[in-house]
């Protein structure tokens, strides 16, 4: 799977780990095997990446560094092929909702950290990847996105119910009728 434009979020937390794993020489190098040409970032409270670097990022790699605090970020979520972000709640919903695929950096540094049980339950299901920053890289050269499962949200698979329901019923309400 071609990752073209992938957008990387820390929400509006301050996660310099997230953003040193995905600007090393190893990730670019793992973006660049997959032919990205546009990251994306939002850095949040995190430091931004210098001007300078991002110029050799260009240049180095041929992927366009674009990066911002906070803004809304629907249309990232939209024009992207895939999404990196922490495993706060609100990201994973964006992810899953947007039929996106997504790999969960999990923050091993905060203190109860419950994040790692949304992003260890969204993987153990298939619906997207997840590992620590350090692994960031790694990752990104051997994960196969287009494994992922799509979500459905709870609107869809209680209409799945309701309809299985009734074809059930029907058929018990023929059956029936015709004894």
């Amino acid at each position: 799977m071609h990752l073209k434009t992938v957008y990387v979020t820390v929400g509006t937390t301050r996660f310099d780990a997230l953003i040193n794993a995905i600007t090393s020489e190893s990730a670019l190098k793992s973006l660049q095997q997959r032919q990205c040409r546009k990251l994306i970032l939002q850095h949040g409270n995190s430091e931004p990446v210098p001007v300078a670097e991002s110029g050799l990022i260009s240049q180095k790699y041929g992927i366009q560094l674009e990066q911002y605090t906070f803004r809304p970020n629907i249309e990232d979520i939209k024009a992207s092929d895939l999404i990196i972000g922490h495993a706060g709640a609100g990201t994973c919903m964006d992810i899953l909702s947007n039929g996106k695929a997504g790999l969960i950096v999990v923050n091993d540094e905060l203190m109860d950290n419950h994040q790692q049980e949304l992003a260890t339950q969204l993987a153990s299901e298939q619906y997207l990847y997840t590992c620590k920053p350090s692994q960031l890289a790694v990752q990104l050269a051997s994960l196969d996105f287009a494994s992922l499962r799509a979500y459905e949200s709870a609107n869809e698979n209680m209409l799945k119910f309701v309809n299985a329901l009734d074809e059930l019923m029907a058929k018990r309400w023929t059956h029936s009728a015709t004894k």
